[in-house]
């Protein structure tokens, strides 16, 4: 191993390309400098601050060009990984002397390598905050060094994919590997300051399925639930008695939900308040935030734009500043954001105090957070809203009691964007940015202090390992969903409030029956009804119809997934009853697409309990009545909603089960009437039910053009359609029936009868 305390040979090459660009003072450049030799890369860091922080300049003979460095060094705070924060409060404690153009310095970061000893949530923390760095590039007017090992260089590309875009240059540096060792204390570079599931159709024998549970909720009920969140909320923080945080969380009855819904938990703080008063929620993040420190500052023409800020005048700069007055802006009366950042933009000029910056950024993200409610948001402003709570926390007292709130607040949009988001990666990239955060609220949380603020992140955080189960580790994210609902429910008194206490047993009843789908189904499946059973204990019909329906639908159809395992004619029973008891509330004049999923359900157990009746005819032929009606009532809900839709102008609706295997069986209910000889049907009734199956069949067949299984499916349940008319009428019947199929369908059956 070579170190020598100048680079040679390639390493002096790429030494002085890095520091050539390092010295042009560029802004808004990502630089990633990949050396795994930690003693070189030590040396490296040492002689770039002595060549490029202070510059000599060429026509002076050893005076300094200026006195405040043109490059930083600091060494990542491994509780708080996130390079953003400490570089704004590097610019806060040290801003450029005042009166004079100074152009903020170059930041290089160290002790990266020090993170494989941190946790995994640590570990994944930090490379969330790299990925923050793209929505501030924009506005940054500093540049940035990374400092990596090379496993942890390679990992960038997966793990921080949009920082990985957003680089400007790479120099790897030829070195031996360095032993990681504990860190100690920081070199001394590093504390430099300017002085130093799909639709299921089998493929064999039918087996009608309830739907899954849907992956999402629609836009339009994700921020309906948000709105009665809110709004609730901001009530609780303004009664005149409160004296800690109320932000826990109600939810408002989904309008369409297939067996269980998901019901995430979004809350989110009041409105804040310019006298800077809130109730007590939680200490501070010992002077860190999440964000990156940036002011509004008016250009000419008045655009608005965004500047680093210069922060708190330290005590050296105190002498030539002057205190100001402060304008009395009615912030909470703003409604135009654009307004509030000319505003905001003022209270800069004026040397604001951060309490009134802090109170003026948090009014900023809850008009955002605002229009987020309305549902008139775009993921832009999302974004905004997000920077806006950062902004908060820049400025907030590490002692303020509102931290946990505004990272709740936080852990909510990116929950949102994650939902959202059309594209995968950036979802999963949004949706361990919420856990990630949610995960840090929880850090500064002490009991019982913060009780309610405890319950509220726990429940956040188990809805969104839920999703997470979506993109990875399925059984894992779900085990974790549940611990997270099972350490809000050790807390959450039913007696004190009894809703928020049902709707988080309601979601751990949905994380078991979603865990039954990988593991251990009968005993989680059993967990599932335990937590649904409890949850119905406090929705009473009287008070809370449609909550009690949507519980009770989800209970059938965790009874309906027990009777594939056990016990099916008493867990059917049991499921048709709470089907039939979700019926009662769920109308198709009051929640028509709530009606069809649960109707689709019923039909779906009636067909099951009929086909445990074999030696029972006439039970038999009740259950698939049964289930031909409830198919039927499915089919007309479904034509409503279109039909309202159209009406609307809207487009076709998103329902959260496949209408098309409704008509397939529902094709299958009516062949099985037709060919149960046991039932003792004429032969015309025996052709018409033939002829309703193959009706609903080409239906389905219609829809499932472009899905070859389904396709492929459906035309050999409709050749043995055919093939059934044949049996029962002869050949005249069969030629009735092919003239009934389109013609282009006709070389697929043909060959099959």
């Amino acid at each position: 191993m070579t170190h020598s305390c100048e680079p040679s040979g390639i390493n002096q090459e790429t030494y002085d390309r890095l520091k050539l660009l390092l010295s042009l003072n560029m802004r808004r450049q990502i630089l990633l400098a990949v050396c795994d030799d930690l003693v070189l890369r030590d040396r490296l860091v040492t002689q770039l601050e002595s060549e490029v922080a202070y510059p000599l300049p060429s026509n002076t003979e050893g005076d300094r060009l200026d006195d405040y460095p043109h490059l930083v060094s600091l060494t990542l705070d491994l509780h708080d990984p996130n390079p953003v924060v400490q570089m704004a409060q590097w610019l806060t404690e040290f801003p450029p002397p005042a009166g004079q153009d100074y152009r903020l310095p170059a930041f290089q970061i160290i002790g990266i390598e020090h993170l494989t000893r941190q946790p995994a949530a640590v570990q994944r923390l930090f490379f969330s905050y790299l990925d923050g760095i793209e929505r501030s590039l924009p506005m940054m007017e500093f540049s940035v060094l990374l400092w990596l090992p090379r496993p942890w260089f390679n990992a960038l590309k997966e793990s921080a994919p949009d920082f990985w875009r957003c680089r400007n240059a790479v120099f790897e540096f030829v070195g031996d590997p360095t032993p990681l060792t504990h860190p100690s204390h920081p070199s001394e570079a590093a504390t430099a300051t300017p002085s130093n599931p799909s639709p299921q159709l089998p493929a064999s024998s039918p087996q009608p399925k309830p739907e899954a549970p849907a992956a999402q909720f629609s836009e339009r009920e994700l921020l309906k639930i948000l709105h009665h969140d809110l709004r609730s909320l901001d009530r609780e923080r303004r009664s005149p008695s409160a004296n800690q945080s109320q932000s826990t969380t109600t939810d408002d009855p989904p309008k369409a939900l297939t067996p269980p819904p998901l019901l995430p938990l979004t809350t989110q703080t009041s409105h804040s308040s310019t006298n800077g008063s809130s109730p007590a929620i939680a200490h501070g993040m010992n002077g860190k935030s999440l964000g990156t420190s940036y002011s509004i500052s008016v250009k000419n023409g008045g655009s608005v734009t965004l500047n680093p800020i210069k922060g708190i005048p330290a005590e050296r700069t105190r002498a030539f500043i002057k205190p100001t007055a402060i304008p009395d802006l009615d912030l909470d009366a703003v409604t135009d954001p654009e307004v509030l950042k000319e505003q905001i933009a003022l209270l800069h000029q004026q040397q604001a105090s951060p309490s009134v910056l802090s109170n003026a950024y948090r009014t900023l993200g809850n008009l955002y957070r605002t229009r987020v409610e309305e549902g008139n948001a775009t993921d832009a402003e999302i974004l905004a809203a997000i920077q806006a709570y950062e902004q908060v926390l820049v400025w907030l007292q590490e002692s303020s009691p509102v931290w946990i709130d505004v990272l709740n607040d936080m852990g909510n949009l990116f929950w949102m964007l994650s939902r959202r988001s059309l594209d995968p990666e950036k979802a999963l990239s949004n949706l361990n940015q919420a856990i990630a955060t949610y995960q840090h609220g929880l850090a500064r949380v002490k009991l019982p202090e913060h009780l309610p603020n405890y319950t509220m992140l726990q429940n956040n955080l188990g809805a969104a390992y839920s999703d997470l189960a979506r993109f990875e580790n399925p059984a894992e994210s779900l085990q974790k969903s549940i611990q997270a609902y099972q350490q809000a429910l050790r807390h959450r008194n039913p007696d004190v409030d009894p809703m928020r206490y049902a709707l988080t047993q309601n979601n751990l009843g949905t994380a078991y029956w979603n865990l039954a789908q990988h593991y251990k189904p009968k005993d989680n499946l059993k967990q599932a009804v335990a937590a649904y059973s409890e949850a119905l204990r406090f929705y009473r019909p009287e008070t809370e119809p449609l909550n009690h329906a949507m519980i009770q639908n989800n209970l059938g159809t965790a009874y309906w997934n027990l009777a594939q395992h056990e016990r099916p004619q008493d867990w059917l029973t049991l499921a048709l009853g709470a089907y039939r008891m979700a019926l009662r509330y769920r109308t198709i004049d009051k929640t028509p697409a709530a009606y069809a999923a649960t109707q689709n359900n019923l039909g779906t157990a009636y067909w099951h309990m009929a086909n445990h009746c074999k030696n029972n005819p006439e039970a038999r032929l009740d259950y698939l009545r049964q289930a031909i009606v409830a198919y039927a009532e499915t089919l007309i809900a479904v034509e409503r909603i279109v039909m309202q839709h159209r009406w609307e102008g809207n487009t076709s609706p998103t329902l959260n089960f496949d209408v098309y295997a409704t008509h397939n069986n529902l094709a299958l209910a009516h062949y099985q009437l037709a060919t149960d000889y046991q039932i003792p049907f004429q032969d015309d009734i025996r052709l018409d039910h033939l002829d309703l199956a193959l009706r609903e069949h080409l239906k389905a067949l219609q829809g499932w053009m472009d899905k070859a299984d389904l396709h492929q499916t459906t035309v050999g349940y409709i050749a043995r359609t055919v093939r059934a008319f044949y049996n029962q009428g002869g050949i005249k019947a069969q030629n009735q029936a092919l003239s009934k199929i389109p013609a282009n369908l006709l070389p697929e059956i043909l060959p099959q009868l």
